[in-house]
Formats: C-alpha cells, sequence, structure tokens
C-alpha cells in the first residue's frame, strides 16, 4: 500500500498533476526513492549486458551526478532549501522510466526481438526525460520549461562525458 502511494505521487509528477512541492521535504522518502532508484537501475544495466561492477559504477556515477548538479544549480538560484524534493521527484519519476526499460527490455529479450526495439526506445526516453525532468527543475527553480530542458540535457550529457572518461561506454 504504501509502495503504491509513493509511485502514485510520482506518478501524478509525471502526469503534470503534481510537482516537487507536493512531496513532503523528508531525508527518508528521498533515500528510499534513491535505493529504488538505484535497485532498477543497477537491474537495466545487468538487462543491457554490463557486468555487476560495471553496471555498479555507471548508476553510482548517474546518481551522483544528478544530484550533484541539482544541489549545485539550485545553490547558484538561491533554492537549495528545496534540494531535497526536487531529488526526490527527479529520481521518482527516473524511477519510472526506469521500470519502462526494464519492461521493454525484458520484453524484447523474451520474445527474441532485434535490438532496433531497444535503440528507439532509447531515442524516445531521451526526449521523455527531457521534458519530465525539465518540468521538475522548472518548478524548482521557478523558471521557464526551456531552461529546465537545458538542465536536464546538461546532466544527461556530463554524465555520460564522465562515464566515457572511466571507459564504461564505448
Amino acid at each position: 500500500m504504501v509502495i503504491l502511494r509513493f509511485l502514485q505521487s510520482f506518478l501524478d509528477i509525471a502526469l503534470w498533476r503534481k510537482g516537487p512541492q507536493d512531496l513532503p521535504a523528508s531525508t527518508p522518502l528521498a533515500t528510499l526513492a534513491l535505493i529504488a532508484y538505484l535497485s532498477t537501475g543497477f537491474l537495466r544495466m545487468r538487462l543491457f549486458t554490463l557486468d555487476r561492477p560495471t553496471a555498479l559504477l555507471f548508476i553510482c556515477i548517474d546518481a551522483l551526478m544528478l544530484g550533484a548538479w541539482l544541489w549545485l544549480v539550485l545553490a547558484f538560484f538561491g533554492r537549495r532549501q528545496r534540494f531535497v524534493q526536487t531529488i526526490t521527484a527527479t529520481l521518482g519519476v527516473g524511477l519510472l522510466v526506469m521500470l519502462l526499460d526494464v519492461t521493454i527490455r525484458s520484453v524484447q529479450l523474451t520474445m527474441g526481438w532485434s535490438d532496433e526495439l531497444s535503440k528507439n526506445w532509447l531515442n524516445v526516453r531521451f526526449l521523455l526525460l527531457a521534458v519530465l525532468l525539465g518540468r521538475i527543475f522548472m518548478l524548482a527553480l521557478d523558471r521557464g520549461l526551456m531552461t529546465g530542458i537545458a538542465l536536464t540535457i546538461a546532466i544527461f550529457y556530463s554524465t555520460q562525458a564522465v562515464q566515457l572518461m572511466l571507459g564504461l561506454r564505448g
């Protein structure tokens, strides 16, 4: 029951019914969202045949870069007090998208379909995350949607750059 309410809150944010400001500024909730995000992200990476250490490093870099970017940008705009709600919303919506990733990849592997499905989904996923996370950042920063989308894209590409530097992509 609690897990369903947890996911419903994130779904409401993803569907633009609510925003990060509607979540409690709760460190335990943020921690729960982080654990769910890391666990699902690890499973996602394993489905794409990464070995355990690489998958773990990959998802940890993702979460660390996300948290660092958010903290710095919120501090820059004088909104640091919104960090807990914003990171919780961001991790929660990211979790929902990763659950879609896992579902799509699992169906693809089970049905023996080509990697084309995953490649097409990754393009859709990028646009989906840009808009969904962009809106969360827009609300947290009191700026426009384009600012939020630009921040999302910067986080995405800087995370990929760090992973490339560490030899995690290729």
